[in-house]
Formats: structure tokens, sequence, C-alpha cells
């Protein structure tokens, strides 16, 4: 890990005084700080170094920059360092894994605070702010920078929802709060903000404004985040401008950052359609209940099976023994609120009594490392999009003259996810590249792929493998015979290449003539995991496959959604040469 060189210094300084190497300083100090931090039973209370949420020191604008900072090597006893992450600072969006700006630093915001505790840590930016914030100032103090570097897409969200809020409040009877309200919340509140090293500046700015040393009444406005000072400062914040800006003196971005703004407001809205997903299941038990749903973003439909039910139990007495098992072992979900237990999906069995659907654990098995929501929604939206046309299915039965197929389609999947499966998507991997949206189309496949999943017989394989021969050779007599009074010799050898179409098409090329290769496709009319699920005449090796596919086809739109979305904020709010930004 890379601190600034004012911490290590700061590090030595301790080692010096206790008389003890640096390794056995930090071991110590780091031990002292874990155990004030478990000692503290409201997160909020629990403290954080501000480089933390400044995200000091910054890396370096561009690539292949040298990482800033100095490397300390940790040698720490086995689970401390996962005991560290536990009770640290992160800030809303961040992760553990991904892109470089939205990385949490967890074990350093730990060795950070660690040391802070015993040694002040001062250089020309860490001079002149409070060194220790407690959580919740910390996340009061992001919340501000957020609202005052907010891209237009983010304002938009905001604008509107403050002014149904307005005509809500004018009336006599407020109305229940509009979605517009509840995206608006989550944007603010929750756990979708975007990053980047300018809003991580931004932190650095207000830092020193709001927080120079002694600033303990401002630090608890930022902590409670529920006064009249609160308010008004996060209103000055969002609605900022030439002549009221709080930011007055930060330096403008050198590019515009509405992509990442457009895309934390897709994920606003997805966050609020997972809560309404969970809305839905749980009372598709009662009578007359919605069996269908559309999810937007991205907008696909999702449809429960009509005999699958929730199962509730009671909060006060533990799961029975036999469906804590079942939960245990993935035949079953629990969607209820905390406390709450609501088993689904299950079914009404031959006795009259509840059991969980048959075969449902085999979407949890693939699925394995899928958020809840995310796995309901693989196993319940439509395979095809509903809005395609009818002859959607045109065209699927030519490949390009080639048998280099991108291959890249499958990297997304974990090794150990797909470990007790040999299904081979190369196979279809050119789907990705030459097919439009291939994840909202009908599942196509080759004949003999069907076969061995056991969804066609013998008889159905070969008639459309016999189908796709006579189709391609008669594409190959047609070049052939166009061929006929230019080049003698090359139509000798593609006389001879008849049985084998991918030599006939490199040759082809060489007359300058192209050759649509006819597969042996078949089309499964599956509508959704949950239906293959159900369906017992699908073999369970076929189910396998579709989880296998649909984890895959949902993660691509998934993707592809969010994209469309920064490109529409692009599109819509970006590049405006009167942006405060």
């Amino acid at each position: 890990m890379r601190i600034p060189q004012a911490a290590r210094d700061a590090l030595v300084r301790v080692a010096g005084r206790w008389r003890q190497s640096l390794d056995e300083t930090m071991r110590r100090l780091l031990n002292e700080h874990l155990a004030a931090q478990d000692s503290v039973d409201d997160e909020r209370e629990r403290l954080t170094h501000i480089s933390t949420v400044m995200r000091y020191p910054l890396p370096r604008p561009g690539r292949n920059q040298p990482r800033q900072g100095v490397q300390v090597r940790l040698r720490l006893d086995e689970g401390v360092a996962d005991q560290a992450r536990a009770v640290s600072l992160r800030l809303p969006g961040q992760y553990l894994h991904g892109h470089r700006d939205y990385q949490a630093r967890l074990l350093t915001d730990a060795v950070m605070t660690a040391i802070a505790r015993h040694e002040p840590i001062t250089d020309e930016v860490l001079d002149g702010v409070m060194p220790l914030l407690r959580h919740g100032t910390a996340l009061g103090l992001w919340r501000l920078t957020t609202a005052a570097i907010s891209t237009r897409s983010e304002l938009d969200v905001y604008k509107r929802a403050d002014l149904n809020y307005s005509r809500r409040m004018a009336r006599n009877v407020p109305g229940p709060a509009q979605r517009i309200e509840h995206v608006a919340a989550v944007l603010r509140e929750e756990d979708v903000a975007w990053h980047a090293a300018y809003r991580s500046q931004a932190v650095q700015f207000l830092a020193r404004k709001l927080l120079p040393p002694g600033a303990e009444a401002m630090e608890d406005i930022l902590f409670g985040q529920d006064t009249r000072a609160w308010h008004d400062l996060l209103l000055d914040m969002t609605y900022r401008s030439e002549f009221d800006d709080p930011m007055s003196g930060f330096r403008s971005p050198g590019h515009d950052f509405e992509g990442r703004g457009g895309s934390a407001v897709w994920r606003a809205e997805r966050r609020l359609e997972h809560h309404e997903t969970m809305l839905w299941l749980r009372r598709s038990h009662k009578l007359g209940a919605s069996r269908t749903r559309v999810v937007y973003p991205p907008g696909w439909s999702l449809c429960t099976p009509d005999r699958w039910r929730p199962a509730e139990f009671s909060p006060r007495r533990p799961l029975p023994p036999n469906w804590s098992s079942h939960l245990d072992a993935g035949r079953i979900l629990d969607i209820g609120p905390a406390g709450r237990p609501l088993l689904w999906p299950t079914i009404e069995g031959p006795g009259g009594e509840i059991i969980p659907v048959p075969r449902f654990e085999i979407a949890t098995t693939v699925a394995r490392g899928v958020r809840l929501n995310e796995l309901i929604e693989m196993v319940l939206v439509e395979v095809t999009d509903p809005a395609l046309p009818d002859d959607a299915e045109a065209g699927w039965n030519s490949v390009p003259d080639t048998d280099l197929f991108p291959t890249d389609n499958i990297a997304d999947f974990e090794p150990d996810d797909a470990a007790d499966f040999d299904f081979d998507f190369d196979d279809d991997s050119e789907f990705d590249q030459y097919i439009d949206e291939w994840e909202t189309r009908p599942l196509t496949m080759t004949a003999h792929r069907a076969f061995n999943l056991g969804l066609i017989d013998e008889a159905e394989r070969d008639a459309a493998v016999d189908q796709a021969r006579i189709a391609t050779q008669e594409q190959m007599q047609h070049v052939i015979a166009s061929l006929v009074d230019e080049d003698d010799q090359l139509c000798s050898d593609l006389r001879a290449a008849m049985d084998e179409p991918y030599r006939f098409a490199v040759l082809a090329r060489r007359g300058k003539r192209h050759l649509s290769i006819t597969t042996s496709n078949w089309t499964w009319p599956v509508t959704s995991l949950a239906a293959a699920i159900t369906d017992d005449a699908v073999p369970v090796r076929a189910v396998e496959y579709l989880a296998q596919l649909m984890r895959l086809r949902c993660k691509r739109r998934l993707e592809r959604s969010m994209e469309q979305a920064a490109r529409a904020a692009f599109d819509h709010f970006g590049y405006d040469a009167n942006s405060i930004l």
C-alpha cells in the first residue's frame, strides 16, 4: 500500500519514541486503532482520517504515470487486514475492485487513522484541516461535494424533484411523492455516486474552507445533517450560480463529466427498481396480483409463473429446520424485509403442502456471486424483447465467410463460476460481433447443440443440418457460375472444395466473391429461465445452459443500458459553455 510521505515521517517519529521497528510500531498502532473502532457501536461515530475522503494522494493524470506517495509493506497477523477493512470508511459509490477512481482504500484509511491518533500528519495538502473526522462528518462533507460538483443530468433530477415536492406541499392535501422525488433521494443519499479526481480535489477545497482546526461547530453540522444550517448549506451547494457560488475560486475541470453523471442517475433508477421489484414479488401471493412487471431501466419485462408464490414465516420464531436447509442449499431465496422471512419461490405440492420450486437451485448454483435482485431478474426476465418485430429472426441463418470469430464475449465469466459446466460458448460467440443487441433476440443455437442439450431429436438435427448444407451448396453453385468465364482453374479448385465451406469461402475471395455459409440454426421457443425450470420436459442440462446464457445476456444488456444512459446524458446536457463546472 502507498501513503503520503508525511504519514511515513510521522510513523518514523512514533517508532523513535517507542524504540521499536517500523513493523512493530505499525502493528501496535493498528491493534490499538482497531480496538478503539470496535468499541464504538454506532458506525457513524468511528474515526477516519481526512485524507481518505480527500483521496490523498491523488494519482497523477494520464496513463502509465508513477504512483504517488511512498510504499509501505504491512506484515500483519492473520485476520487483521480484514478487520481493518471492516471498520474503515467507504464512500458511496466506492468498491474494493474496479476503476481506480472508484476504488475504496479501506486499509489505507485504517493505517492513516492509526498513525494520526498518535502523531500529526502534516504537509502542504493536509496542513490547515481537521485531521480526524467521525465517519458521519466525512459522509456529510462528501454529500456537500457531490451536490456542489453535480453534472447537469443530476441537477435536472434535483430540480424536477424539488418542483414536484413544492407543488405537492402547496396543496391542501399533499399527495404521495412522485417517482422523480424518490430517484433524487437515492441519488443524493445512497450508494450510486460517481467518482473522479476532480471531485476529490473539490473535497480538498471544501475541507480547507469548512473544516479548519477548531471547526467543531461545523463538524457537528456535517455529522448530524438534520439542522437548518445543513439544509441551507446543501441547497447553496446544489444550486450554485456565478453570483452566489460557495465553490468560488475552485478551478473548472479539464473535460465534461456528463457521462458519469448520467450513469449515476441510471444507477439511482436501478436502485429504485430493485426496491419496487421486491415489493412486487412480496405481493405476488395476493389474489389478483399482477404476474408481470416492466423494469426500467433497462426496459425489460419480468414474468413470474402462475404457481410460484412467496411463503411467509413468523418473525418471532426461527425458520423450521427443513426450510433453513432449503435456504442454505439455494433451493429458495429470502426476499422478505429484515427480520421477516419471506421465502420464494414456492409451489403447492402433490399433497397440498408448500414446497420449494423443483430445480430452482440450478439457477442459484450458476449465479454464484450475483446479487439477489439481479438473480431474480435473471430468472424472470423474458428471453426475447417483446418490443421486437415479428420477423426478428430474419437474417439469423447466415454468418460471415470466415472462421476467425471473436471469442471475447465470455471474458466476463469468472472461471470458478463456469467450472462445473462444459458448454462451449465459442460456437455462438459471433453473435456479439455481428448481431446487434443479441441479448434481446430469440435464443438461437446450432442444431448440434440443441441435440446435445436434449431439446431436439436426432431426426430434427439431421434435417436441419441437411437443409443448411443444401442452402450453402446452392450458394456455392452461384459463386462458381459467376466465375465460369473468368477463371477456369479457380472454378476447378472451388468444385474440389464443395465439401469444405470455409476453404471454399477463402478460395472465393481470390475471385472477389463472397460466400454466405448457412448454419444449421435452431430457435428455442423458451420464454424465460423460470419457464424452463418449471417445464419438466426441458432437460436439466438445457436449464443449466440457459441459466449460464441468461446470466451473460442480462449482464450485457445492463452494461449496454448504462452506456446508453451515459451517451444520452452527453447528447442532452454535455458541453454547455455556460456550465459553472
